[in-house]
């Protein structure tokens, strides 16, 4: 894939624009929202522990490997943990997405079908928003995409050099995030479908470069699955806030990956998405390119719809990142896959197929907008200073969970207030998890008691439980609300608060 580049090219030149833009929306306003739960407690993990202690700490303490983790800690002791500098590389990892994504475009197709897919994905909010979250989601998308080109390009010209590149990129995925596991699967299942249409059975004779490869991969990976399979109970506690996939909950997952809008914008964004898959599908036989996206799309999909009813529910939305850039990809062909056979009044279907292409994009622009416009994430960055600002001293802070108090701790300033978690949700015997008798020991002294309460939408119930237990003896004279957070002051009933 060597050779300079030619800038007089077009498709160069719009690919150039293409990842611009992709760039500007990645790199626009980075540190203008808040960070927010899941960031702080990875930033907490970098920040208490150094990238030694990470290898353990990390499997021991959270349901990821540590890669990432090791990563950040290397990067915020060089720039520091300000919401910009810590979201800089999934930044960076989601604009260097877009010519990676252009270059399977055009490996499995075209490049037109590239360019396409490049542009959806470069506008698409669901991207955007994992773009700007110091997590792994940006990354692993990213060596998804590089698994799968060093997928394509191993089986079409096997060296050693490629080979070591697929089992490095292939390996790291499921290195970043446990669920990497299904990128391996997707591509498992394809050579197996390839082999057996080809008719070579099961058996190991003659196995191709590409084959040896993810035999390998399956070998080095096999004592990660162990060690997962052993510790898989302890890895989903804490995820019953989750609840098990439906049939609209899959499909709208699926939507999502182009649009976060709902109502009218993504009803229209879902059905020209049908349409575009249903063309690139069209075609009998499908061929080992569209068999690959069909695989790829589906896997990380019904294999966490698989987990869900198995295991635990554990279907989420950003858990299935891996197979997004398979339905932008299938969608793109199938608008560029028309014929260039003429319709009525002299129109080229190619042409139509462009149309189509680009009333998906003006689609999805809205919800671009909207997110860039509309604070989404948890206002810490808000709450915090408020409280600080009202609060006196040895006033008791009750915040929901050590999560949220991770997030309460990134924006502190003051130590003369006393910041204690406490746990909302019930135990399996049914009683709460902080009992009604250990908030009333918590607060017994205190005549003035901040709730911070957030995550409490899977919850019902919870929040009044909290304000009638710290109420006693007290009164609500102070509540504010911020997204998807609320804080109330309670004070003793012969005080008052402006």
């Amino acid at each position: 894939m060597g050779g300079h580049i030619d800038w007089r090219n077009r498709y160069v030149l719009a690919l150039a624009g293409v990842v611009a833009l992709g760039a500007a929306l990645r790199l626009y306003g980075l540190g203008v929202e808040s960070i927010w739960v899941d960031e702080a407690i990875t930033l907490r993990f970098v920040t208490n522990h150094g990238p030694l202690e990470l290898l353990w700490v990390i499997p021991s303490k959270q349901p990821h490997l540590p890669p990432y983790y090791v990563f950040l800690d290397f990067w915020v002791t060089a720039v520091g943990t300000s919401a910009t500098a810590v979201r800089f590389p999934s930044a960076v990892f989601g604009i260097v997405s877009l010519p990676l994504l252009y270059l399977l475009g055009r490996e499995l197709f075209d490049r037109e079908t590239g360019l396409v897919a490049t542009l959806v994905f470069a506008v698409a909010p669901f991207q955007l928003y994992y773009a700007q979250e110091t997590r792994m989601y940006s990354l692993w998308t990213v060596l998804t995409l590089l698994s799968f080109l060093a997928f394509l390009w191993l089986r079409r010209r096997p060296t050693r050099r490629l080979a070591a590149g697929y089992v490095v990129a292939t390996l790291s995925t499921a290195a970043v995030h446990p669920f990497g596991l299904f990128v391996v699967v997707a591509q498992g299942l394809v050579l197996l479908i390839e082999r057996l249409l080809a008719g070579d059975g099961l058996t190991l004779d003659g196995l191709t470069a590409l084959e040896r490869a993810q035999a390998a991969c399956w070998a080095l990976l096999a004592p990660i699955l162990v060690v997962g399979i052993l510790k898989v109970e302890s890895a989903v506690v804490g995820f019953n806030f989750i609840s098990p996939p439906g049939p609209g909950r899959v499909t709208g997952t699926v939507v999502e990956y182009f649009t976060t809008a709902g109502g009218t914008a993504e009803l229209a964004v879902g059905s020209l998405v049908a349409v575009g898959v249903a063309l690139a599908l069209r075609a009998r036989p499908l061929g080992r390119e569209r068999h690959l996206l069909v695989v790829w799309a589906l896997v990380p999909i019904l294999g966490l719809v698989a987990v869900s009813y198995l295991v635990t529910p554990l279907f989420w939305d950003r858990y299935t990142i891996t197979a997004s850039p398979a339905w932008i990809l299938l969608a793109a062909r199938g608008f560029t896959s028309l014929a260039r056979d003429r319709l009525p009044l002299g129109l080229e279907r190619r042409h139509v197929g462009y149309a189509l292409a680009g009333l998906l994009v003006v689609s999805i622009l809205p919800a671009t907008v909207h997110y860039h416009t509309t604070d989404e994430k948890e206002q810490w960055d808000e709450a915090v200073p408020d409280l600080e600002t009202a609060a006196e001293s040895d006033d008791l802070v009750l915040v929901i969970d050590r999560a949220g108090l991770s997030a309460f701790e990134y924006y502190r300033t003051r130590g003369d207030i006393t910041v204690r978690p406490i746990h909302a949700g019930w135990r399996a015997n049914g009683s709460y998890v902080t009992p009604n008798a250990t908030l009333r020991n918590v607060t017994a002294g205190h005549d003035r008691v901040w709730l911070v309460l957030t995550h409490l939408w899977f919850l019902p119930g919870e929040r009044q439980r909290m304000l009638d237990v710290a109420g006693e003896g007290r009164q609500v004279v102070r509540h504010r609300e911020y997204e998807s957070i609320e804080v109330y002051l309670l004070a003793n009933r012969t005080q008052r608060q402006s």
